[in-house]
């Protein structure tokens, strides 16, 4: 055994350190036989190498030099194998090595983070565009729609951003609200869904309203649309908000019934017609209940029942005193001369003064086009109902083609040389 007190000299020293290093580097469980034997001739004397605090550890031990800076088993963050879930025993898996140490600093979403993170809410596909071909390709159908996707949690936005003034109408589906939206301090019309939207069908009609009212676009004769959301199993749309309905205006003004003021809604209607219809679209529920007032200006609104005019969609038909007879008996070959028919139907009753049967041998006549005579009305404007409840969808005429009746360009005439006569006397 060595003597400490013992004098070395330099090579003794030498001899030290070498034994030193082999005893380090080697492990006990591979030495062999004659390398134990050889090991067991060398003692260290008072050197407790197993002991971690020893401070002369980091003296006697040479570098380790065996195993290299970089190692070589990938430990990158942005491997799959490194996600969560279950994994092989750790006895099969291999050596854990420390995290490589990189000189530059990658800002690129990991695959974790896009993986692993909340996904953005599913767009919808508007049946209403398809030939819009910048629409991105990412888009599912409404029937497509998951439950899991139709259910959202976030803070309610109409009582955020809406203070909601009183009810101003409802209806069998949806309840209308006035409302005033917090940030821009002006009213607006809030349509909400009548009863919760608990399945997936109930929803997807009230997604079509929306739709419609949005591939329609802005038309000064259609009620404007804002936008809309689900809340709570409810559904919201935000539009303009009207003074009233034709069906109040007839009630509580009696001069809406004059010719004048049939031939004005007429055009209006058919204004609008004509542009719902150039979109490829079709209203299918065109009465007084859902044509509103503002400002001396006639709307349209309520698109719940709008479908494609190709009658690619499902069709429901809507209030049946409006409706002609080839839609009762299925056959939608026609769908924008539905929308004519029901036309003629509503001016109609403004005409009549009275409300248009729901059955019955009067229901069937004016579905046959056996219209009686209205008194105080010319005969113009009854040429003109007779055309527009004619049995035979093809006699009737379209939208455009009765925005180009001589009637109307009549009346624009009488009012631009009334304006120009209103000038002339002024300049005197």
């Amino acid at each position: 055994m060595l003597d400490a007190s013992a004098p070395m000299d330099y090579g003794d020293e030498i001899d030290l350190s070498q034994q030193l290093s082999q005893v380090c580097l080697q492990s006990p469980l591979l030495l062999s036989h004659s390398e134990e034997e050889s090991a067991d001739k060398f003692d260290v004397g008072t050197v407790n190498l197993a002991d971690p605090e020893n401070p002369s550890l980091d003296f006697l031990c040479t570098p380790d030099f065996i195993t290299p800076v970089e190692q070589q088993f990938s430990t990158n963050l942005d491997n799959k194998e490194n996600s969560t879930g279950l994994r092989s025993p750790r006895a099969l898996t291999p050596v854990r090595n420390k995290r490589l140490k990189h000189d530059t600093v990658h800002t690129k979403p990991s695959w974790r983070d896009e993986n692993m993170r909340r996904q953005s809410p599913v767009s919808i596909q508007n049946p209403f565009l398809l030939e819009d071909t910048n629409l991105p390709q990412k888009m599912i159908t409404s029937a497509k729609i998951t439950e899991d996707e139709w259910e959202q949690t976030f803070i309610s936005i109409y009582r955020h951003d809406f203070h909601e003034i009183r009810e101003i109408g409802h209806g069998n589906f949806s309840r209308v609200f006035k409302v005033l939206k917090r940030i821009d301090g002006c009213m607006y019309a809030i349509k909400r869904s009548r009863h919760s939207l608990r399945s997936t069908v109930e929803r997807r009609q009230a997604l079509t309203e929306v739709q419609a009212l949005a591939a329609v676009g802005f038309h000064e004769n259609v009620v404007r649309y804002y936008t809309a959301w689900f809340e709570d199993e409810y559904c919201y749309i935000q539009t303009e908000l009207c003074e009233s309905n034709l069906t109040q205006l007839r009630d509580a003004d009696p001069n809406v019934s004059k010719e004048t003021s049939l031939l004005e809604i007429m055009r209006q209607m058919a204004s609008a017609l004509s542009a719902i219809h150039s979109k490829g679209l079709v209203h299918l529920d065109v009465k007084p209940d859902n044509i509103y007032v503002l400002n001396g200006v006639y709307k349209l609104g309520d698109f719940g029942r709008a479908v494609r005019a190709d009658g690619s969609m499902e069709i429901e038909e809507g209030d049946a005193r409006y409706m002609p007879l080839e839609i009762l008996n299925d056959d939608h070959s026609q769908l924008t001369k539905v929308d004519m028919f029901s036309l003629g139907a509503t001016i109609y009753e403004l005409a009549r003064g009275l409300p248009l049967p729901t059955s019955g041998a009067q229901f069937q006549s004016l579905r046959e086009g056996k219209l009686s005579l209205l008194p105080g009305y010319s005969l113009t404007l009854q040429n003109i109902f007779k055309a527009l409840l004619n049995p035979d969808a093809s006699a009737r005429p379209s939208a455009a083609e009765l925005l180009n009746h001589s009637v109307f360009h009549r009346g624009l005439a009488r009012v631009s040389s009334l304006d120009a006569l209103e000038v002339t006397e002024k300049s005197l």
